[in-house]
C-alpha cells in the first residue's frame, strides 16, 4: 500500500531532521567553537578592580608575577578575560617558559625583567591562549609527537584551525620555527635543574605537563585547573582524558604542588592556581562519570556540566561524539 502524498512528505521531512540534528550533534564541538566566535569574537578584557594575593604582584598594567622560589616565576594575565597563569622556570644555564599565553600583549619583556638567561618557550597544548607569543622566541620547544612533526612545511610550523581555535577571539594562527622536538618521558636540561616532560592528552591529543621532580612540583597547563575545565571542544575525548587523569595521580603524591594554567576562579580575588593530588582525583572521577555517560550527575545539555569539587567544574561533551 502506497502512503498518501503529505505522510510521504512529514516522514521525509522527519527524516531530515533527523539527518540534521544526528549531524549538528556530531559536530557540537565546532558548532560551540563558532558560537562563541558569534558572541565574542575578540578578546574579553576586564576593567574590575582586581586584588592580588601574595605572592602575586604587579609588573605592569597588565601583567602580574608571583616568585614560587626555587628560581620559578608565575606569570599571569588576570585581566585577559581566561586569566592564562604562564611559568618560568630556571636553571643555571638556561630557562624555560611554559605557555606564553594569548599574545594580547608580549610576554618576552615580562620574561627579560625576570632572567637574562637564555629562554626556550614550550606550549603545554596548541590552545591560541596558550601560544599567542611562541613567534616572540627565538627557540620554541615542542612535544616529539608524529602529528605535530607533520605540520611541519617549509620549516615553520603551521596549526589547524580547530587545533590553534584562535579566530573565536579574533586572534589570527602564527607560524614559528621548532628549534628542539622533545620526546615525552624525556628530561629537560636547564643546568643543575631537570624536568621531565609527559604525554597527557584529554584535554587535546597534544597535551603536556612538566615535572619537577626535585621541588615536587608539577605544571600542569590546561590538564586541570581551578574553574571550568573543557573536556568538550575539538580534539577532546573523555576517555582518554579520565585514562590519562588516573596516570596523573600516579606521577604526583600528597605534597606535590600543582600549578595549573587558568586562575578564574575567585575574581576580583586573583591568586596563582594551585592544586593537589586530591584535585587530580576528583577530575578522575568526574571524567569517568562523564565518559561512563552517567549524566544524572551533572547539568545542561551541551556541553554537560559535572561538579568536580569546590573549585572546579567538568564541562564535558557526550562519549560518542569524535574526538
Amino acid at each position: 500500500m502506497r502512503l498518501p502524498r503529505t505522510a510521504r512528505w512529514a516522514a521525509l521531512i522527519s527524516l531530515l531532521f533527523l539527518i540534521l540534528t544526528g549531524l549538528a550533534a556530531w559536530q557540537a564541538p565546532e558548532i560551540a567553537a563558532w558560537r562563541w566566535y558569534l558572541q565574542e569574537g575578540k578578546p574579553t578584557l576586564t576593567s574590575a578592580k582586581l586584588m592580588l594575593l601574595p605572592p602575586l604582584r604587579w609588573l605592569d598594567d597588565y601583567y602580574v608575577v608571583a616568585d614560587l622560589g626555587k628560581n620559578t616565576f608565575a606569570i599571569g594575565e588576570p585581566r585577559y578575560g581566561q586569566c592564562n597563569f604562564s611559568y618560568l622556570i630556571i636553571g643555571s644555564t638556561r630557562a624555560l617558559l611554559f605557555d606564553t599565553g594569548p599574545g594580547v600583549r608580549n610576554i618576552a619583556p615580562i620574561v627579560r625583567q625576570l632572567t637574562s638567561l637564555p629562554v626556550e618557550a614550550l606550549p603545554s597544548h596548541l590552545h591560541f591562549d596558550h601560544t599567542g607569543n611562541l613567534a616572540r622566541f627565538a627557540d620554541v620547544a615542542l612535544p616529539d609527537l608524529p602529528a605535530l612533526r607533520g605540520q611541519v612545511h617549509d620549516g615553520r610550523f603551521a596549526f589547524g584551525l580547530y587545533q590553534y581555535l584562535g579566530f573565536v577571539e579574533g586572534f589570527k594562527r602564527p607560524q614559528f620555527h621548532v628549534s628542539e622536538w622533545i620526546a615525552p618521558g624525556s628530561k629537560i636540561d636547564l643546568g643543575d635543574r631537570n624536568l621531565t616532560i609527559e604525554s597527557l592528552p584529554g584535554h587535546t591529543p597534544d597535551s603536556v605537563v612538566l615535572l619537577d621532580e626535585a621541588a615536587n612540583r608539577l605544571f600542569a597547563g590546561d590538564f586541570i585547573y581551578p574553574s571550568e575545565i573543557y573536556a568538550f571542544l575539538p580534539g577532546a575525548d573523555l576517555k582518554t582524558y579520565a585514562a590519562s587523569a588516573r596516570r596523573l595521580t600516579k606521577l604526583v603524591d600528597a605534597q606535590t604542588l600543582i600549578y595549573g594554567a587558568h586562575g578564574c576562579d575567585r575574581l576580583p580575588t586573583v591568586d596563582v592556581p594551585t592544586l593537589s593530588q586530591a584535585d587530580v582525583v576528583a577530575l578522575t572521577r568526574a571524567l569517568d562519570l562523564a565518559d561512563t555517560g552517567a549524566w544524572a550527575a551533572g547539568t545542561g545539555w551541551y556541553p554537560r556540566r559535572i561538579p568536580v569539587n569546590e573549585r572546579m567544574e567538568l564541562l564535558a561533551k557526550y562519549p560518542w561524539m569524535r574526538p
